[in-house]
């Protein structure tokens, strides 16, 4: 996917769009000072974990005292999950199990890897933010932000948004199609009209395997300005 594609993500908390660049350090902001109304209330401890893969990306606040497997079911939900496959995290220096506790593995500044899928592997990258002393919150994971559907845009007129994908094509010039231009690309592609005609979602397993979008978040699952 182009690095030119603009990835920007909804703040929790203010509701501000901001620039995935700038986006930790606005919602680590808003994480400080809540956590200094707190002060003197019970707390527990949350950790800050950034996931990436290309363009896209969620922020995280996830229970300290929580199991790994957490993030893991939580990412599948979100947008992996297909047909059931094998997942699992890696460490260059160190073994990261699913039933490791979230506060021990993401120490600030720490980076782990993510795959979904042994097959047709869908590679993510964990980075470990700040932790913070928080009010119990409702949910072990909670979604701080995630980038806005991205403005794909069809690969024959250029001029319209895509709107579906060919899953056999995907890695050619020509694989996003707006709904006047997938006609078109049907013409010299039998494959897409038989069974490789695919939705765009808002996910970095987007064309792979038979992945056709997340079960939660689904707002923000679709298509650019849609």
């Amino acid at each position: 996917m182009s690095k030119e594609i603009e990835s920007v993500g909804k703040c929790l908390y203010c509701n501000e769009i901001v620039d995935s660049l700038e986006i930790k350090k606005h919602l680590e902001k808003h994480l400080k000072a809540k956590e200094k109304e707190s002060k003197n209330n019970a707390t527990e401890n949350y950790c800050y974990v950034e996931v990436e893969s290309e363009n896209y990306f969620l922020q995280l606040l996830v229970k300290g005292d929580a199991k790994m497997k957490v993030i893991d079911t939580f990412l599948k939900k979100i947008w992996l999950d297909c047909c059931g496959h094998l997942s699992g995290f890696s460490h260059r220096q160190y073994k990261v199990s699913k039933s490791h506790s979230v506060e021990d593995v993401f120490q600030p500044r720490v980076k782990i890897g993510y795959e979904y899928d042994y097959g047709s592997t869908t590679y993510l990258e964990l980075k470990a933010g700040k932790q913070f002393m928080l009010p119990t919150q409702k949910k072990d994971v909670v979604l701080l932000s995630r980038n806005e559907p991205l403005p794909l845009g069809c690969d024959i007129c250029h001029k319209k948004v895509a709107t579906s994908l060919c899953s056999c094509c995907l890695w050619e010039d020509e694989s996003h199609f707006c709904d006047n231009c997938k006609e078109k690309h049907g013409e010299h592609c039998s494959d897409y009209l038989d069974w490789a005609e695919m939705p765009i979602v808002n996910s970095p397993r987007m064309g792979v395997c038979g992945y056709e979008g997340g079960t939660i978040d689904k707002e923000r699952d679709g298509i650019y300005g849609k």
